[in-house]
């Protein structure tokens, strides 16, 4: 089974500096995503204004159950209380690592 790649592209709100997202995605990485099952790996960079948020999933369902519970913890609604506008947003099977 493919393992998954869940990725959301998106600037913060007005107000909001580099540093509290990192903070808040601190917490948000230790209090909830690493003890979701089947998640692998996180990756978070910015280009400008736009920041991305990369998470490697074991399957399909691990990142989709993981985002259907995330909506219930009060952690992940912190972090995603920081983010303005979506630019992009996908979960898509991994095809091949290099």
């Amino acid at each position: 089974m493919a393992k998954a790649v869940m990725f959301i592209a998106f600037k913060l709100k007005d107000g909001v500096s580099g540093a509290d997202l990192l903070l808040a995605s601190d917490k948000t990485q230790e209090d909830y995503l690493s003890k979701c099952k089947g998640y692998v790996s996180r990756h978070l960079f910015a280009n400008g204004d736009v920041w991305t948020d990369l998470l490697i999933w074991e399957t399909m369902a691990d990142a989709e159950n993981s985002m259907a519970a995330s909506e219930q913890n009060e952690t992940v609604r912190d972090f995603t209380a920081l983010i303005g506008e979506v630019v992009q947003y996908a979960v898509v099977p991994l095809e091949r690592s290099y």
